[in-house]
């Protein structure tokens, strides 16, 4: 599982900031609002397992069956503190990033 995670976050990472640049750059976003937005999708993946998690445990309670072994709920915080750590280490590099983008010129629309 650890594996999936891991290749969705740094995809959705990558996605999201070539993305962004290109309208930071362009001047469609400002870098305030492209850092923002940034972390924003950064974090996702973070809320989405802790979403999926916690319903899980709900339903384990109100079902009264297992659904959730006991090394998963075991490796479920260190999956969160992964994901928080390359949300957080992603953010830092794009927000010195985005101090260092140039707006490219562009021709005047007629």
């Amino acid at each position: 599982m650890l594996i999936v995670v891991l290749v969705g976050t740094v995809a959705l990472q990558i996605w999201t900031w070539k993305r962004l640049v290109g309208r930071v750059s362009f001047g469609n976003l400002t870098k305030l609002q492209a850092v923002a937005r940034y972390g924003c999708w950064a974090c996702a993946p973070l809320l989405l397992v802790a979403a999926i998690f916690f319903t899980t445990v709900c339903l384990e309670e109100w079902l009264g069956i297992a659904l959730l072994s006991d090394p998963m709920g075991r490796a479920t915080p260190l999956v969160a503190i992964f994901l928080l750590a390359t949300a957080l280490i992603g953010w830092a590099a794009f927000a010195l990033r985005c101090t260092l983008i140039r707006h490219v010129p562009t021709a005047p629309r007629l």
